[in-house]
Protein backbone atom coordinates (compact mmCIF):
# COMPACT_ATOMS: atom_id res chain seq x y z
CA UNK A 1 0.00 0.00 0.00
CA UNK A 2 1.12 3.35 -0.77
CA UNK A 3 -0.46 6.80 -0.08
CA UNK A 4 0.60 10.14 -0.79
CA UNK A 5 -0.46 13.08 1.08
CA UNK A 6 -1.36 16.42 0.95
CA UNK A 7 -1.07 19.30 3.25
CA UNK A 8 -2.98 22.10 2.48
CA UNK A 9 -1.39 25.82 3.34
CA UNK A 10 -3.78 26.20 6.29
CA UNK A 11 -2.18 23.12 8.31
CA UNK A 12 0.93 24.25 7.19
CA UNK A 13 0.79 28.00 9.00
CA UNK A 14 0.66 26.18 12.47
CA UNK A 15 3.54 24.59 14.37
CA UNK A 16 0.47 22.51 16.66
CA UNK A 17 -1.51 21.59 13.14
CA UNK A 18 2.61 20.76 11.45
CA UNK A 19 2.72 18.19 14.66
CA UNK A 20 -0.80 16.66 13.86
CA UNK A 21 0.21 16.25 10.44
CA UNK A 22 3.40 14.43 11.56
CA UNK A 23 1.61 12.19 13.78
CA UNK A 24 -0.65 11.36 11.27
CA UNK A 25 2.36 10.65 8.84
CA UNK A 26 4.20 8.56 11.08
CA UNK A 27 0.85 6.69 12.31
CA UNK A 28 0.85 4.93 8.73
CA UNK A 29 3.75 3.33 7.30
CA UNK A 30 1.97 3.64 3.77
CA UNK A 31 2.22 7.06 4.09
CA UNK A 32 5.75 7.53 2.07
CA UNK A 33 5.05 10.57 0.40
CA UNK A 34 4.68 14.05 1.19
CA UNK A 35 3.27 16.88 -0.64
CA UNK A 36 4.07 20.34 1.01
CA UNK A 37 2.07 23.89 0.72
CA UNK A 38 3.64 27.31 1.61
CA UNK A 39 1.71 28.40 4.74
CA UNK A 40 -1.27 30.62 4.25
CA UNK A 41 -2.09 33.31 5.96
CA UNK A 42 -4.73 34.17 8.83
CA UNK A 43 -8.16 35.28 7.65
CA UNK A 44 -7.36 38.97 6.86
CA UNK A 45 -3.39 38.52 6.52
CA UNK A 46 -1.21 37.94 3.68
CA UNK A 47 0.55 34.35 3.63
CA UNK A 48 3.75 33.36 2.58
CA UNK A 49 3.47 32.79 -1.01
CA UNK A 50 1.80 36.71 -1.12
CA UNK A 51 4.56 37.72 0.76
CA UNK A 52 7.23 36.55 -1.25
CA UNK A 53 5.13 38.22 -4.15
CA UNK A 54 5.12 41.37 -2.45
CA UNK A 55 9.06 41.18 -1.73
CA UNK A 56 9.46 40.56 -5.86
CA UNK A 57 7.15 43.38 -7.09
CA UNK A 58 8.55 46.13 -4.26
CA UNK A 59 12.02 44.59 -5.76
CA UNK A 60 11.47 45.32 -9.86
CA UNK A 61 10.01 48.89 -8.69
CA UNK A 62 13.82 49.44 -6.99
CA UNK A 63 11.79 49.94 -3.29
CA UNK A 64 12.18 48.66 -0.24
CA UNK A 65 11.19 44.90 0.42
CA UNK A 66 12.82 44.57 3.87
CA UNK A 67 9.24 44.30 5.54
CA UNK A 68 7.46 41.31 3.38
CA UNK A 69 10.66 39.74 3.43
CA UNK A 70 11.30 40.01 7.49
CA UNK A 71 7.95 39.16 7.63
CA UNK A 72 8.61 35.66 5.56
CA UNK A 73 11.97 35.13 7.99
CA UNK A 74 10.29 35.69 11.07
CA UNK A 75 7.28 33.25 10.26
CA UNK A 76 9.54 30.08 9.55
CA UNK A 77 12.16 31.00 12.05
CA UNK A 78 8.75 30.71 14.78
CA UNK A 79 7.41 27.25 13.30
CA UNK A 80 11.04 25.77 13.11
CA UNK A 81 11.84 26.98 16.58
CA UNK A 82 8.58 25.97 17.46
CA UNK A 83 8.50 22.33 15.63
CA UNK A 84 12.73 21.75 16.69
CA UNK A 85 13.87 21.71 13.66
CA UNK A 86 17.39 21.68 12.87
CA UNK A 87 17.15 24.24 9.93
CA UNK A 88 18.81 27.33 9.08
CA UNK A 89 16.41 29.43 8.21
CA UNK A 90 18.66 32.34 7.96
CA UNK A 91 20.98 30.40 5.17
CA UNK A 92 17.19 30.44 3.26
CA UNK A 93 16.52 33.85 3.38
CA UNK A 94 20.08 35.19 2.43
CA UNK A 95 19.82 32.93 -0.59
CA UNK A 96 16.45 34.35 -1.77
CA UNK A 97 18.19 37.57 -1.60
CA UNK A 98 20.33 36.49 -3.93
CA UNK A 99 17.82 35.26 -6.15
CA UNK A 100 15.80 38.42 -6.01
CA UNK A 101 19.34 40.28 -6.59
CA UNK A 102 20.28 38.00 -10.11
CA UNK A 103 16.95 38.48 -11.38
CA UNK A 104 14.99 35.35 -10.40
CA UNK A 105 11.84 35.44 -12.05
CA UNK A 106 8.46 36.29 -9.72
CA UNK A 107 7.32 32.66 -10.21
CA UNK A 108 10.73 31.50 -8.67
CA UNK A 109 10.33 33.65 -6.00
CA UNK A 110 6.25 33.02 -5.08
CA UNK A 111 7.54 29.07 -4.88
CA UNK A 112 9.92 29.47 -2.23
CA UNK A 113 7.21 29.56 0.34
CA UNK A 114 6.71 26.22 -1.08
CA UNK A 115 10.31 25.14 -1.04
CA UNK A 116 11.32 25.93 2.17
CA UNK A 117 7.83 24.12 4.19
CA UNK A 118 8.87 21.35 2.35
CA UNK A 119 13.10 21.57 3.49
CA UNK A 120 11.39 21.89 7.22
CA UNK A 121 8.65 19.07 7.02
CA UNK A 122 11.92 16.67 5.57
CA UNK A 123 13.82 17.65 8.45
CA UNK A 124 11.25 17.00 10.61
CA UNK A 125 10.40 13.76 9.41
CA UNK A 126 14.00 12.84 8.67
CA UNK A 127 12.74 12.04 4.90
CA UNK A 128 14.27 12.79 1.68
CA UNK A 129 13.39 16.41 0.22
CA UNK A 130 12.98 15.75 -3.57
CA UNK A 131 12.70 19.68 -5.45
CA UNK A 132 9.27 19.85 -7.40
CA UNK A 133 11.74 21.40 -10.58
CA UNK A 134 13.50 18.08 -10.63
CA UNK A 135 10.01 16.15 -11.45
CA UNK A 136 7.69 18.37 -13.25
CA UNK A 137 8.20 20.22 -16.24
CA UNK A 138 6.25 22.82 -18.17
CA UNK A 139 5.92 23.45 -21.80
CA UNK A 140 6.84 26.64 -23.21
CA UNK A 141 3.28 27.75 -23.46
CA UNK A 142 2.54 26.92 -19.48
CA UNK A 143 1.19 23.53 -19.87
CA UNK A 144 2.30 20.65 -18.20
CA UNK A 145 4.74 18.47 -20.32
CA UNK A 146 3.23 15.09 -19.06
CA UNK A 147 5.34 12.73 -21.10
CA UNK A 148 8.57 14.40 -19.72
CA UNK A 149 6.96 15.01 -16.14
CA UNK A 150 5.74 11.42 -15.44
CA UNK A 151 8.81 9.45 -17.14
CA UNK A 152 11.54 11.82 -14.84
CA UNK A 153 8.86 11.75 -11.92
CA UNK A 154 8.79 7.92 -12.11
CA UNK A 155 12.53 7.89 -12.50
CA UNK A 156 13.46 9.94 -9.45
CA UNK A 157 10.94 8.66 -6.85
CA UNK A 158 10.64 5.33 -7.52
CA UNK A 159 14.10 5.01 -6.13
CA UNK A 160 13.19 6.42 -2.96
CA UNK A 161 10.91 4.96 0.22
CA UNK A 162 9.88 7.86 1.29
CA UNK A 163 9.98 11.70 0.29
CA UNK A 164 8.70 15.12 0.55
CA UNK A 165 8.04 17.07 -2.50
CA UNK A 166 7.07 20.98 -2.11
CA UNK A 167 3.83 21.63 -3.95
CA UNK A 168 2.71 24.40 -6.56
CA UNK A 169 5.51 24.34 -9.15
CA UNK A 170 7.99 23.30 -11.44
CA UNK A 171 10.47 24.02 -14.23
CA UNK A 172 10.22 25.53 -18.00
CA UNK A 173 12.39 24.06 -20.81
CA UNK A 174 14.66 26.96 -20.31
CA UNK A 175 15.43 26.04 -16.51
CA UNK A 176 13.28 28.91 -15.42
CA UNK A 177 10.57 28.44 -12.37
CA UNK A 178 7.12 27.59 -13.35
CA UNK A 179 4.21 27.47 -10.95
CA UNK A 180 0.63 26.25 -11.25
CA UNK A 181 -2.28 28.72 -10.41
CA UNK A 182 -3.09 29.66 -7.10
CA UNK A 183 -4.91 27.25 -5.67
CA UNK A 184 -3.76 24.33 -7.62
CA UNK A 185 -0.79 22.85 -5.39
CA UNK A 186 -2.87 19.59 -5.57
CA UNK A 187 -1.91 19.12 -9.26
CA UNK A 188 1.98 18.10 -7.38
CA UNK A 189 0.32 15.73 -5.26
CA UNK A 190 -1.65 14.02 -8.99
CA UNK A 191 1.97 14.15 -10.54
CA UNK A 192 3.63 12.04 -7.27
CA UNK A 193 0.62 9.91 -7.06
CA UNK A 194 0.39 8.85 -10.80
CA UNK A 195 4.60 8.54 -10.75
CA UNK A 196 4.60 6.10 -7.93
CA UNK A 197 1.66 4.10 -8.57
CA UNK A 198 -0.35 5.30 -5.35
CA UNK A 199 -3.06 3.18 -4.25
CA UNK A 200 -4.60 6.77 -2.63
CA UNK A 201 -4.18 10.16 -3.10
CA UNK A 202 -5.50 12.18 0.25
CA UNK A 203 -5.77 15.86 0.64
CA UNK A 204 -6.12 16.85 3.96
CA UNK A 205 -7.50 20.29 5.22
CA UNK A 206 -8.80 21.36 8.55
CA UNK A 207 -12.67 20.22 7.39
CA UNK A 208 -14.46 18.07 5.05
CA UNK A 209 -16.41 20.48 2.82
CA UNK A 210 -18.63 18.34 0.49
CA UNK A 211 -21.98 19.11 1.88
CA UNK A 212 -25.26 17.24 -0.49
CA UNK A 213 -27.11 20.64 -0.73
CA UNK A 214 -25.97 24.66 -0.28
CA UNK A 215 -25.38 25.14 3.32
CA UNK A 216 -26.81 28.76 3.63
CA UNK A 217 -30.18 26.98 2.57
CA UNK A 218 -29.96 23.80 4.35
CA UNK A 219 -27.60 24.84 7.86
CA UNK A 220 -26.64 20.96 8.38
CA UNK A 221 -26.51 18.80 5.05
CA UNK A 222 -25.85 15.62 5.24
CA UNK A 223 -21.59 15.56 4.23
CA UNK A 224 -21.22 13.49 0.85
CA UNK A 225 -19.14 9.82 2.07
CA UNK A 226 -18.44 8.47 -1.34
CA UNK A 227 -18.43 9.90 -4.98
CA UNK A 228 -17.03 8.89 -8.50
CA UNK A 229 -15.06 10.73 -10.22
CA UNK A 230 -18.03 11.93 -12.38
CA UNK A 231 -20.01 13.42 -9.70
CA UNK A 232 -17.02 15.51 -8.40
CA UNK A 233 -16.30 17.14 -11.36
CA UNK A 234 -20.07 18.01 -11.38
CA UNK A 235 -20.05 19.40 -8.15
CA UNK A 236 -17.03 21.63 -8.93
CA UNK A 237 -19.26 22.94 -11.97
CA UNK A 238 -22.01 23.89 -9.31
CA UNK A 239 -19.45 25.26 -6.97
CA UNK A 240 -19.23 22.92 -4.46
CA UNK A 241 -15.30 22.47 -4.64
CA UNK A 242 -13.62 19.11 -4.25
CA UNK A 243 -10.52 18.79 -5.87
CA UNK A 244 -10.07 20.35 -9.68
CA UNK A 245 -10.90 18.88 -12.35
CA UNK A 246 -7.41 18.80 -14.20
CA UNK A 247 -6.26 16.14 -10.37
CA UNK A 248 -9.56 14.33 -10.93
CA UNK A 249 -8.97 13.74 -14.64
CA UNK A 250 -5.19 12.81 -13.95
CA UNK A 251 -6.40 10.27 -11.18
CA UNK A 252 -8.92 8.83 -13.05
CA UNK A 253 -6.88 7.65 -15.89
CA UNK A 254 -4.92 6.19 -13.45
CA UNK A 255 -7.52 4.56 -11.34
CA UNK A 256 -6.55 6.14 -8.50
CA UNK A 257 -8.83 6.86 -5.61
CA UNK A 258 -8.63 10.31 -3.75
CA UNK A 259 -9.89 10.46 -0.07
CA UNK A 260 -10.28 13.94 1.62
CA UNK A 261 -9.99 14.17 5.28
CA UNK A 262 -10.59 16.79 8.10
CA UNK A 263 -6.94 17.31 9.96
CA UNK A 264 -9.56 18.60 12.80
CA UNK A 265 -11.19 14.85 13.13
CA UNK A 266 -8.60 12.51 11.06
CA UNK A 267 -10.61 9.48 12.61
CA UNK A 268 -13.81 10.63 10.98
CA UNK A 269 -12.97 9.05 7.39
CA UNK A 270 -13.14 11.15 5.56
CA UNK A 271 -14.79 11.45 1.58
CA UNK A 272 -13.20 9.04 -0.71
CA UNK A 273 -13.59 9.92 -4.47
CA UNK A 274 -13.38 6.94 -6.58
CA UNK A 275 -14.15 4.93 -10.57
CA UNK A 276 -16.79 3.15 -8.38
CA UNK A 277 -19.17 3.45 -5.48
CA UNK A 278 -17.94 1.15 -2.81
CA UNK A 279 -20.17 -2.24 -2.62
CA UNK A 280 -22.60 -1.79 -0.44
CA UNK A 281 -22.85 1.99 0.26
CA UNK A 282 -26.15 2.94 0.72
CA UNK A 283 -26.89 6.14 -1.64
CA UNK A 284 -30.11 7.86 -3.09
CA UNK A 285 -30.53 7.81 -6.65
CA UNK A 286 -28.81 11.99 -6.62
CA UNK A 287 -26.31 12.77 -4.28
CA UNK A 288 -26.04 16.32 -4.21
CA UNK A 289 -28.72 18.95 -5.01
CA UNK A 290 -26.21 22.04 -6.01
CA UNK A 291 -27.56 25.83 -7.23
CA UNK A 292 -26.08 28.78 -8.52
CA UNK A 293 -27.50 32.14 -9.14
CA UNK A 294 -27.83 35.10 -11.08
CA UNK A 295 -27.94 33.77 -14.80
CA UNK A 296 -29.21 35.28 -17.64
CA UNK A 297 -31.15 33.47 -20.80
CA UNK A 298 -30.99 34.94 -24.30
CA UNK A 299 -33.73 33.78 -26.12
CA UNK A 300 -33.61 33.81 -30.05
CA UNK A 301 -36.20 32.97 -32.27
CA UNK A 302 -36.28 32.58 -36.07
CA UNK A 303 -38.73 30.42 -38.22
CA UNK A 304 -37.19 27.42 -39.41
CA UNK A 305 -34.34 27.81 -37.52
CA UNK A 306 -33.33 23.96 -37.93
CA UNK A 307 -33.02 25.15 -41.41
CA UNK A 308 -29.96 28.03 -41.02
CA UNK A 309 -26.93 26.77 -41.80
CA UNK A 310 -24.07 28.21 -40.55
CA UNK A 311 -26.13 29.80 -37.54
CA UNK A 312 -24.78 28.26 -34.56
CA UNK A 313 -21.15 29.18 -35.39
CA UNK A 314 -22.59 32.82 -36.17
CA UNK A 315 -24.14 32.80 -32.73
CA UNK A 316 -21.62 31.60 -30.68
CA UNK A 317 -18.55 33.39 -32.24
CA UNK A 318 -20.79 36.62 -30.85
CA UNK A 319 -20.42 35.14 -27.63
CA UNK A 320 -16.93 33.97 -27.72
CA UNK A 321 -16.23 37.47 -29.73
CA UNK A 322 -16.88 39.21 -25.93
CA UNK A 323 -15.34 36.24 -24.45
CA UNK A 324 -18.90 35.47 -22.85
CA UNK A 325 -18.76 31.68 -21.78
CA UNK A 326 -22.26 29.66 -23.00
CA UNK A 327 -23.02 27.73 -19.83
CA UNK A 328 -26.16 25.67 -21.32
CA UNK A 329 -27.70 25.77 -24.77
CA UNK A 330 -31.59 24.63 -25.23
CA UNK A 331 -33.27 24.90 -28.80
CA UNK A 332 -35.93 24.21 -30.73
CA UNK A 333 -37.09 24.49 -34.10
CA UNK A 334 -38.12 28.17 -34.36
CA UNK A 335 -36.10 29.33 -30.73
CA UNK A 336 -33.17 28.49 -28.98
CA UNK A 337 -32.13 29.90 -25.73
CA UNK A 338 -28.59 30.34 -24.30
CA UNK A 339 -27.48 30.51 -20.76
CA UNK A 340 -25.09 32.75 -19.59
CA UNK A 341 -23.38 33.80 -16.37
CA UNK A 342 -20.96 36.49 -16.44
CA UNK A 343 -19.65 39.61 -15.96
CA UNK A 344 -18.24 39.98 -19.16
CA UNK A 345 -22.39 39.48 -20.53
CA UNK A 346 -23.30 42.33 -18.41
CA UNK A 347 -20.32 44.71 -19.71
CA UNK A 348 -21.22 44.08 -23.17
CA UNK A 349 -24.71 43.87 -23.14
CA UNK A 350 -26.01 46.16 -26.02
CA UNK A 351 -23.15 45.04 -28.35
CA UNK A 352 -24.08 41.42 -28.35
CA UNK A 353 -27.95 41.75 -28.47
CA UNK A 354 -26.77 44.40 -31.88
CA UNK A 355 -24.63 42.17 -33.10
CA UNK A 356 -27.05 39.06 -32.87
CA UNK A 357 -30.11 40.79 -34.43
CA UNK A 358 -27.50 42.56 -37.46
CA UNK A 359 -25.71 39.43 -37.98
CA UNK A 360 -28.57 36.39 -37.38
CA UNK A 361 -31.58 39.15 -38.50
CA UNK A 362 -33.66 36.53 -35.86
CA UNK A 363 -37.74 37.89 -35.69
CA UNK A 364 -37.28 38.34 -31.66
CA UNK A 365 -34.51 38.79 -29.04
CA UNK A 366 -35.24 38.40 -25.45
CA UNK A 367 -33.02 38.66 -22.30
CA UNK A 368 -34.25 37.16 -19.26
CA UNK A 369 -32.52 37.64 -16.32
CA UNK A 370 -32.60 36.48 -12.32
CA UNK A 371 -32.95 33.05 -13.07
CA UNK A 372 -31.40 30.74 -10.34
CA UNK A 373 -29.83 26.86 -12.15
CA UNK A 374 -30.27 23.78 -9.74
CA UNK A 375 -28.81 20.66 -10.49
CA UNK A 376 -29.63 16.99 -9.48
CA UNK A 377 -26.10 15.02 -9.31
CA UNK A 378 -25.58 11.65 -8.92
CA UNK A 379 -24.83 8.48 -10.75
CA UNK A 380 -27.71 6.57 -9.80
CA UNK A 381 -30.00 8.90 -11.79
CA UNK A 382 -28.61 7.22 -15.02
CA UNK A 383 -31.16 4.71 -14.67
CA UNK A 384 -33.74 5.36 -12.08
CA UNK A 385 -37.17 5.13 -13.45
CA UNK A 386 -39.42 8.27 -12.60
CA UNK A 387 -36.43 10.49 -12.06
CA UNK A 388 -38.30 13.33 -14.10
CA UNK A 389 -41.19 13.10 -11.78
CA UNK A 390 -39.18 13.23 -8.06
CA UNK A 391 -38.10 16.42 -9.36
CA UNK A 392 -40.92 18.25 -10.95
CA UNK A 393 -43.74 17.06 -9.22
CA UNK A 394 -42.93 18.80 -5.81
CA UNK A 395 -41.96 21.76 -6.89
CA UNK A 396 -45.39 21.65 -9.38
CA UNK A 397 -46.82 21.25 -5.94
CA UNK A 398 -45.45 24.15 -4.11
CA UNK A 399 -46.12 26.41 -7.19
CA UNK A 400 -42.62 26.88 -8.69
CA UNK A 401 -42.29 27.64 -12.30
CA UNK A 402 -39.76 25.83 -14.01
CA UNK A 403 -37.98 28.15 -16.55
CA UNK A 404 -35.21 25.47 -18.08
CA UNK A 405 -34.90 22.24 -18.10
CA UNK A 406 -31.39 20.70 -19.02
CA UNK A 407 -30.68 16.71 -18.65
CA UNK A 408 -27.05 15.89 -19.37
CA UNK A 409 -26.61 13.82 -21.89
CA UNK A 410 -24.31 11.13 -19.55
CA UNK A 411 -27.60 11.24 -17.92
CA UNK A 412 -25.98 12.08 -14.24
CA UNK A 413 -27.46 14.99 -13.78
CA UNK A 414 -31.11 17.46 -13.83
CA UNK A 415 -30.46 20.67 -14.24
CA UNK A 416 -33.66 23.28 -13.88
CA UNK A 417 -33.76 27.06 -14.08
CA UNK A 418 -36.08 28.45 -11.52
CA UNK A 419 -36.45 32.05 -10.59
CA UNK A 420 -34.33 33.54 -8.08
CA UNK A 421 -36.91 34.24 -5.58
CA UNK A 422 -37.66 30.74 -5.65
CA UNK A 423 -34.30 29.16 -5.19
CA UNK A 424 -34.45 28.90 -1.51
CA UNK A 425 -38.00 27.37 -1.21
CA UNK A 426 -36.86 25.16 -4.60
CA UNK A 427 -33.61 23.84 -2.88
CA UNK A 428 -35.30 23.14 0.35
CA UNK A 429 -38.21 21.21 -1.71
CA UNK A 430 -36.06 19.10 -3.87
CA UNK A 431 -33.55 18.56 -0.42
CA UNK A 432 -36.24 17.74 1.65
CA UNK A 433 -37.63 15.06 -1.55
CA UNK A 434 -34.86 13.92 -3.18
CA UNK A 435 -32.08 13.53 -0.77
CA UNK A 436 -32.81 13.88 2.89
CA UNK A 437 -35.54 11.46 3.68
CA UNK A 438 -33.28 8.54 2.13
CA UNK A 439 -29.78 9.76 2.11
CA UNK A 440 -27.09 7.36 3.65
CA UNK A 441 -24.07 8.28 5.35
CA UNK A 442 -22.37 4.74 4.24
Amino acid sequence: MVIVSKFGGSIMSSADRIRQAVEILRSDTSRRYVIASAPAGSPGEAGITDLLMMCHSAFVRHEDYSGPLSAVSEHFRLLSDKLGARFDIDSEISALKGDLLSGKNSDYIASRGEFIMGKIIANILGWEFVDASSIVFFNNDGTLNESKTFTESKAKLSRLERAVIPSFYGSLPDGQTKTFPRGDGDSTGAIVARAVNADMFEKWSETVKAYSTDTSVIPNPKIIRNMTYSEASELNYCGIFTVNDGVLFMLKEAGIPIRIQSLNDSDDGGMTISANLPEGAKRNSAVCIAGRRNFYIIHIEKYSLNKQHGFGEKLFGIFSKYNVPCEHCLSGIHKISVVVKSQMFILHYKQIIDEINQTIEPDSVAVEKDLSLITAIGEGMREEAGRFERIFSPLSRAGINVRMIDHGADGLNIIIGVQDKDYVSAVKILYDDVIGAEYSNS
